[in-house]
């Protein structure tokens, strides 16, 4: 956006001058393609003020900068083809890896890393698996606790009747390992339990003045314990594709080194 006063003219003849900074300009069409054709007409122009005050604040600050530097440390040259370079290098990869990578992991892949690696895999805070049920405060809870201490399939199913009729909220998580932090917020907050009053019984209770939660801990894993496999699965998937990438780009490397070796595209002088 910097140009000379007769060049700036011609390429803005009929264009709507914004905002100007010394001999810095910033023209309607510079920032068309910044302003999406969905937004109110409110909105439109709120976004572009916006635009506009970030575009001359950085202005400002540039041109300070361009009156302080001197020469020597206003040369970037340098910095910016590496920057250019690591760029395109990166961009190449990035293609190289998309047509190549393979994100299927096994069952029997994942497991294997997650024996493999149990040092690395263990709890920085209490999980557990868990039922949470919301009900209202006049609702009669024995017999649904009762069957959430049974923990069998018959009690599960007749827990999801009870509660399909009767609760305001029902969650079994999916049978999945739960944070505690997770269980927590699920409490309004005057009366969200304690990680020791979740980890000191199986079955906690509270109420407000208009509902009251029940949350039952089927399983627990404690903090600085070794995490459950379900629990780091999808993580464990990220490490392996992860390390799949990191391959593909030391055998590129390689590779492209070996054949330019073999054939003689580079000269090292000592």
């Amino acid at each position: 956006m910097l140009c000379t006063a007769l060049a700036c003219k011609n390429e803005h003849k009929n264009d709507v001058l914004l905002a100007k900074v010394g001999n810095a300009t910033l023209y309607k069409s510079d920032i068309q393609n910044l302003i999406s054709t969905n937004l109110t007409q409110l909105d439109s122009v709120s976004l572009v003020k916006s635009i506009i005050e970030n575009w001359v604040r950085k202005q400002v600050i540039l041109q300070q900068a361009l009156i302080n530097l001197t020469e020597e440390e206003k040369n970037v040259d340098k910095e910016l083809e590496e920057y250019r370079t690591s760029l395109i290098v990166y961009k190449y990869e990035q293609k190289y890896i998309k047509e190549r990578l393979d994100t299927n992991v096994t069952e029997q892949e994942l497991l294997q890393y997650y024996n493999d690696n149990t040092q690395n895999f263990i709890l920085n805070n209490n999980v557990a698996k868990a039922q949470f049920i919301v009900l209202a405060k006049d609702i009669n809870t024995e017999q649904l606790k009762t069957w959430l201490r049974m923990e069998n399939t018959e009690s599960l199913q007749r827990i999801t009747e009870f509660c399909y009729q009767m609760a305001l909220r029902y969650d079994y998580f999916n049978d999945k390992w739960v944070s505690f932090d997770n269980l927590k917020m699920l409490f309004p907050y005057t009366i969200a339990p304690s990680d020791q009053a979740l980890t000191s019984s199986k079955l906690y209770e509270a109420s407000d003045t208009s509902k009251q939660y029940i949350l039952y801990i089927r399983e627990l894993r404690t903090k600085g314990s070794q995490a459950p496999f379900e629990y780091v699965k999808d993580d464990i998937k990220n490490i392996i594709v992860l390390k799949r990438k990191q391959q593909l780009i030391k055998e590129l490397e390689q590779n492209l080194y070996l054949d330019a070796l073999n054939k003689n595209k580079f000269t090292i002088y000592e």
